[in-house]
């Protein structure tokens, strides 16, 4: 098959098109014919090596987070997928592989693809997808009522949790640029700030709820007995040792590491009255049988903004790199 490997740590010149054996799927594994691979910023970072202490890698590695695709074969004790069926899923986080045109992967990562989306759309979904309905309904715990403060609301992961929140009768503020204002109201946001013009952080108003995802600084924006959940700043203590297999020695130095990179704004927050943390996704097809629910259902909407042939992966990896994208990039491979 053919698949991309990063063959070390660096810029695009790493991401080579190679040819890689079949996989055959272990026990409780499927094998998926991938139709397409959704882009997104943590493909990059991935590339540049910004996680190698907590996951070690053995080059070459084949990359992707997230797919959708045909299941064209099953090991024992798969009992809730069949081959034929159309799935969508994101990796897990230690073993990436969603670039390739087939990927052996945990039957509990999966879920049949929404009805209503084709193999493009329900690639876009599973990562930002998940983050935001973890963000909003687990680590905010969001409820009506609530003042909902998102930043950097046009990207993915912004776009899920507007509608998540505004499904559930909080009043959404956001920031975004101007141009994008008409359409996240669309989504559900009741107050969109352009942050070229207007900081967010001035002390004029407070929120009971914060979800960061452009990793900046925020003071003085969240009530006392609030909570600010960050998905862009440095991980807290805690927050990504058990997202990937490592010895007891390694989790302990990375908490060390982390505990003091993060004193400052974990301090900020004990003063303010709030809590501070950093939300480390979990792949888990229940949370995308959960969205895959909503989507059907015209209560999620996916946007994608734009699709690659399978061989032009550098250039589909330079429009995430961009910032440009208003949507996902995705991968279509035939």
């Amino acid at each position: 098959m053919r698949a991309y490997e990063l063959t070390a740590f660096g810029g695009p010149e790493v991401l080579r098109l190679g040819i890689r054996s079949d996989p055959l799927p272990g026990p409780r594994e499927v094998v998926v014919d991938v139709r397409a691979a959704g882009l997104n910023p943590i493909d990059i970072l991935q590339r540049s090596g910004t996680f190698r202490f907590a996951n070690p890698t053995r080059f070459p590695v084949v990359p992707g987070n997230e797919f959708s695709g045909v299941v064209s074969e099953v090991g024992a004790g798969v009992t809730a997928l069949s081959v034929g069926d159309t799935v969508f899923g994101r990796t897990d986080k230690a073993r990436l592989g969603a670039l390739a045109e087939r990927i052996s992967i945990e039957e509990r990562l999966l879920a049949r693809m929404p009805r209503g989306l084709d193999f493009v759309t329900a690639a876009a979904v599973p990562l930002a997808g998940t983050t935001a309905l973890q963000a909003i309904r687990d680590a905010l715990d969001v409820r009506a009522g609530d003042r909902l403060l998102i930043t950097g609301g046009s990207g993915m992961v912004g776009m899920f949790a507007i509608q998540l929140a505004a499904r559930v009768g909080a009043r959404v503020t956001t920031t975004a640029s101007a141009p994008s204002e008409a359409f996240l109201r669309d989504l559900g946001a009741d107050e969109v700030i352009d942050y070229h013009t207007q900081a967010i952080d001035t002390g004029s108003r407070s929120f009971d709820k914060v979800l960061d995802l452009v990793g900046e600084p925020l003071r003085d924006v969240v009530a006392r007995g609030g909570r600010l959940v960050t998905v862009a700043a440095t991980p807290t203590p805690g927050s990504i040792r058990h997202d990937y297999p490592m010895a007891a020695w390694r989790a302990a130095a990375l908490d060390a590491a982390l505990r003091l990179a993060t004193f400052t704004p974990r301090r900020r927050a004990r003063k303010g009255g709030y809590t501070y943390r950093f939300l480390s996704m979990r792949p888990n097809g229940d949370d995308l049988r959960e969205l895959g629910s909503l989507i059907d259902d015209g209560a999620v909407r996916v946007k994608v903004d734009s699709t690659y042939d399978f061989t032009r992966a550098a250039e589909a990896l330079a429009r995430v790199e961009s910032r440009r994208a208003k949507g996902k990039v995705v991968l279509v491979l035939p």
